[in-house]
């Protein structure tokens, strides 16, 4: 016989899927990818936001220079709290699901989740500029290479 490829157990209690979001239209595609799995497949899902370092960025980024006039010393929660509340409107009461909120480079806070026992990680892609065009984002090129568990990328 020739070769054959093993397919998996399903875990016992379903999958652990980490979803990675960035509030972009393509994300949410795979975040919804990712529910349709679950439905199918049982577990549980994650989602994983990655903030800027920089919480004056992060600010600019999510158009919110109202956070930027509040009194010095309070960007950090402002800005905290904004992400809080946009991720918890996406998990809403569903069961199963959660959210998480790193700060850094996308690909590196990605990866180190994924190392914390996922069996698969869902993205978007929506790689900016004239060369990505042709091109999946920089992002989705190094966690490719990367991930320790397997990548489902929603195309733009």
């Amino acid at each position: 016989m020739g070769n054959r490829t093993k397919i998996p157990k399903m875990p016992s209690g379903g999958l652990r899927l980490l979803v990675a979001v960035d509030f972009s239209a393509e994300s949410l595609r795979a975040l919804r990818a990712a529910r349709g799995l679950r439905t199918r497949a049982g577990g549980s899902i994650t989602l994983l936001h990655v903030r800027p370092s920089s919480d004056v960025r992060a600010a600019v980024l999510e158009e919110r220079g109202d956070l930027l006039k509040q009194p010095a010393g309070t960007l950090r929660q402002a800005i905290a709290s904004h992400y809080e509340g946009k991720l918890a409107a996406l998990v809403k009461a569903r069961e199963k699901e959660s959210w998480k909120i790193s700060r850094g480079r996308a690909d590196v806070e990605i990866c180190r989740e994924a190392r914390r026992g996922y069996d698969m990680l869902f993205m978007g892609s929506r790689g900016q500029g004239a060369v990505s065009n042709l091109l999946i984002g920089s992002t989705v090129q190094a966690l490719l290479r990367l991930s320790p568990i397997p990548v489902v990328v929603l195309p733009r």
